[in-house]
This record gives C-alpha cells, structure tokens and sequence, in this order.
C-alpha cells in the first residue's frame, strides 16, 4: 500500500555531488514532496537541522572533506537535535561489513546502497513512512519527553494488534527499563520470546536480570546470544556493562576487544576498550586502541583532546615496555600532538599539557636536549608552583621529569601533589600509577583482593594458579614490589615441586632484576628480596623450608 502523505512532508537531503543530490531531489519530488532542502556537507547538514524540524533525512554515508553521514546522525543524536518522528536513511555505495557494523551505534531508520530507482526509493520510503504515521503519537510523546503517555500508547498500539506490534514491544521494553518497571520489561520480553527469539528481546532480558543484580545470569544469557549470533552488538556492549558491574575488568576487556574486532570503525567501543586497557595496565592494548580512536574522531563530535594526549601519553610509557613498538607509535604520537592546535581551543594549560607529553615522547626517543628544552619551556611558563594547574597537568609535569631520569625534582614535585589530593579519592588513583603501593582506597583493595587471592592458591599448592594470580597483580600494579616477589615466590614453589624451568626461571630473575632496581637497604621488602635472591642461585639444592608469601 502506498503512503499519501508525501505532500506533507519536510526533507533534507544530504550529499556532495550535484548530480546525486538532484537525483534524490527529483525522485523526491515525483513523490509528491513539496518541501525539499538540500545541504552538500556534513556541518551544513547539522547547521540546517539546528534551524528547522525534518519529517525525513536522506543522507549520503561518503561527504567529502568533513563530515561523514554517519557522523552527521552522530551528531544529531547524541546532541538530541534528531526528534523521534524524523526518519535517518543512510545512503551509499559501500557495503563492506565493518562500515555496515559501525551504523549500529546510532541507529539509521534505513540503509539504501547506490544505486537506487524511483521504484526502490518509493518501496523503502512507502514502509518507512506507514509504520512512522501509525506510531507518531508515541514518538511525539516521546520529543515531549512524556513517558508514562508513551507508554500507554505503546500498549494500546499492541493490544490492537497493530502490525508494528513488535517495534511497539521493542520501544515498550525500553521504556519499561528507562522507568524502572522491570517487572513489566520482563513479562513483555518473555511474551515476545515465547513467539520468536529475538535478539532484541533476548538482550532485554538480560538488562533485566542485570538491572536485578543477577548479574552471573545476565552474564550467562548475553554469552549465549552472543555464540548463537556473533554480530548482535548490543549483546557485547550489555556484556561489557556486566563485566564491569562484576568488577572483573580482564573480562571487560575480552569482551571489548571481541567487539572493536568485529566492528573496527565504533568509536565509541575503540574509546571504551582505550580506556579499560589503561586501567588494566595493558599499554599495547591501550596504545593501539586509542590511536585507531583518534583516527576514527576526525569530524566527530566525539572527538575530545584527552583521546589525543592519552594516545602520545601511552607511547611514551611504552618505551618501558616495548621499545620498538614505543618507537613506532612514537612518530605517529608526535604528529598527533602536532595537529592538536588545528583541531582544538588552545588555553595556557592545553599548551602545557600537550608540551609535556611531546618531552615525555621525545625522551624515549633518546631527543634528550629536546625534550630538557620543552620542559624548561613549560616551567618557565606555567612556574614550577602547580597553583591552577589540573592535576593531570601536574602529573604529565612528574613523568617527563622521570622519563629526563630526573628522580629527586620528580619525587620532590610527586610528594606534593600527593599532600595535596591526599583526601580526593578520583586524584589518588591517577596518582597510584606512579606509586610503588597505592593510596586510593580503590586500588588499594584491589590489590589487596588479588594478593589474598595469589597467596590462598600458593597456599594450597596450586602454585600455577598463584603465578597467574600474581601476574595479573604485577601487571596492573607493575610498582608494587610486594607483588613482584610473591611472584618469584610462587615461580620457586612451581620450580621446587616440579622441577626447574627455564622460562620460570627467566621471569624470576628479571623480575628479581626490576625489583633490585628500586628496592633500597631500609626498604621493608629488602631483607626479603635478599632471601628470595639466595633462593633463586641456590635452586636445584635442597631446601629447609620455604617463607611463606607475605
């Protein structure tokens, strides 16, 4: 059945070329659409969207220079610009999966590939419209943000069996969640899946049980979707939400990982994995992830000058880890600094940040007279008195003081800054990486939780599970010198009751060999270390006894 209301419509179509662009316009026209608009870039698009409403919105996915189409929805989203009665088509001629994938996050009301006949314009455009006109008055309610009307329409639309029943369930369901009223989301998503299993139903489900806090079971479910349909993105976002709801932040990032690789164009999900890497401790993984995302941010409203200092700030620390690796993310990291004038307001301290991490940079690189020379360029700036300065600021100061292997300044300025957010818990935990034990108490009981759980399983004689236990603390607390001799102490027990190897054997004398680095003869882990030491050259003799992990 044909939709008759095209005479009433207002449109925007959005595309670079001419010819297109008066393609659409003419099909449009043909239609019966009286008011048709056109915009041939991304920024104009918003700006147009800005000014007026728009019953529909044809867009081309490839703009040119700027703005792409789906950062054009991008921005209308998230900046509430696009009312819910406006239909989002997404135009192009591309079909690879990974750009497919990446129009999940906002959510086009169609995708049209190239090339398109009035009659496949028409067809599209026919069911789009008839399903936007039954459901109009929910969107409205939904622009008047009037939930409780929304909903009972919601189920009036249902209870008539409307042939939009089901995105009348799905937008129900949502709703219901949004409220609060869980009991309801989870009857309704039941109902549904008792006819089919859907994917969206399913994930409902599961936000369901999360929202209960049963989250093993949401976990459980979301598994299951995922096995039984590997592309359903929400099922790996709702996951990463319950992994974090558990607490259990090497499985956030499996999970997240899992899903920038199926869909390498999200932003959102590279930023996400950028950031739980990091507070994993995992710099390759967070390098990698945040240079991807400030690819991806060109144009995008999404695009924050903290994705492009965390991305030189990981390839400076890399050089501790990774040196060729560091040295290749280095060059690329430097260039991003560069860019940050042309594609962000410049205040004192963005200056200061952004030269901070270029010293850090350049001091891996071995650029020491350079990197000295913008350091002094800074202090010279912003002082070596921190009043004003963020404390980011004033940690990117501390690092490029150490990457200069100045320790007593670094310490000296560490001390302060630690005196001064002594009492500001969100502080103390960007403080804790550049700590040997942590302070904030966050950090403090998750290493005192990995520690207690490394010794119970060295405890019993599970000295493999302790190895791992215990290299996963040393990973996200790499200062923590505790952590690292009870590591060698679970590698000694592996080696005593099993025999010796190689590569355990490795791994504790270079673990002995960091530790030996920094410990000092009145540290507390000195007479320890000393011990440990002795055990470690002696091993293959027999032994009196083992000291049991501290």
């Amino acid at each position: 059945m044909a939709y008759d209301g095209y005479s009433q419509l207002k449109v925007l179509v959005i595309d670079d070329f001419d010819n297109f662009r008066m393609t659409i316009c003419r099909m449009l026209q043909e239609l019966g659409v009286e008011d048709v608009e056109t915009a041939v870039n991304g920024a104009q698009a918003v700006r147009f969207s800005r000014r007026r409403s728009f019953d529909m919105i044809l867009c081309d996915y490839n703009l040119g220079s700027g703005k792409n189409g789906q950062q054009v929805l991008e921005e209308l989203r998230v900046n509430k610009i696009l009312k819910h009665r406006c239909l989002f088509v997404l135009i192009s001629a591309e079909t690879s999966r990974s750009m497919i994938m990446a129009t999940y996050d906002y959510e086009p009301d169609a995708y049209l590939t190239k090339p398109i006949t009035s009659n496949i314009l028409r067809q599209r455009l026919d069911r789009l419209l008839r399903q936007r006109q039954e459901l109009l008055p929910i969107y409205d309610a939904l622009d008047e943000d009037a939930l409780d009307k929304a909903i009972n329409l919601c189920r009036t639309c249902i209870d008539s069996d409307s042939r939009y029943t089901s995105q009348c369930q799905k937008l129900l369901g949502n709703l219901y969640l949004q409220t609060g009223a869980l009991a309801e989301a989870e009857t309704l998503y039941r109902k549904v899946l008792e006819v089919r299993a859907l994917d969206w139903a399913q994930v409902g489900l599961a936000k369901v049980k999360q929202a209960q806090g049963e989250f093993q079971m949401a976990d459980k479910w979301l598994r299951e979707i995922i096995v039984n349909n590997p592309l359903c993105m929400q099922a790996y976002d709702v996951l990463a939400e319950n992994c974090k709801k558990l607490g259990d932040d090497d499985q956030l990032q499996t999970v997240l990982h899992r899903a920038v690789e199926i869909s390498p164009m999200s932003l959102v999900r590279q930023l996400h994995l950028a950031q739980t890497a990091v507070d994993n401790n995992d710099l390759i993984t967070a390098a990698n992830a945040w240079r991807r995302a400030v690819r991806l941010g060109q144009f995008s409203c999404r695009d924050k000058l903290e994705n492009h200092l965390n991305f030189a700030r990981t390839a400076a620390a890399l050089f501790n880890e990774d040196v060729q690796l560091a040295q290749d993310l280095s060059r690329d990291a430097l260039r991003v600094l560069s860019e940050i004038p042309q594609r962000f307001e410049m205040t004192s301290e963005v200056e200061a940040q952004a030269l901070l991490v270029e010293s850090q940079v350049l001091a891996g690189q071995g650029q020491k007279s350079k990197a000295e020379e913008i350091l002094r360029e800074v202090e010279s700036t912003v002082g070596e008195e921190p009043a004003g300065l963020s404390i980011d600021t004033q940690l990117d100061q501390v690092v490029a003081l150490k990457a200069l292997k100045k320790d007593i300044p670094a310490k000296k300025r560490l001390d302060d800054i630690i005196e001064r957010y002594r009492e500001d818990e969100k502080a103390l935990v960007k403080i804790d990486r550049l700590l040997e034990e942590p302070l904030s108490e966050h950090n403090r009981q998750r290493v005192a939780k990995l520690n207690r759980g490394g010794i119970g399983l060295y405890e019993q004689g599970r000295y493999k599970d302790a190895i791992d236990a215990f290299k996963q603390a040393k990973r996200l607390f790499p200062n923590h010198l505790g952590v690292h001799l009870n590591l060698v102490q679970a590698l000694l027990g592996e080696m005593e009751e099993f025999g010796r190897d190689e590569g355990y054997m490795d791994l504790c004398l270079a673990t002995l060999k960091k530790v030996g680095c920094r410990v000092t003869t009145g540290h507390a882990q000195y007479k320890r270390y000393l011990q440990l030491q002795d055990k470690v050259k002696n091993l293959g003799l027999k032994q009196e006894g083992t000291r049991d992990v501290e």
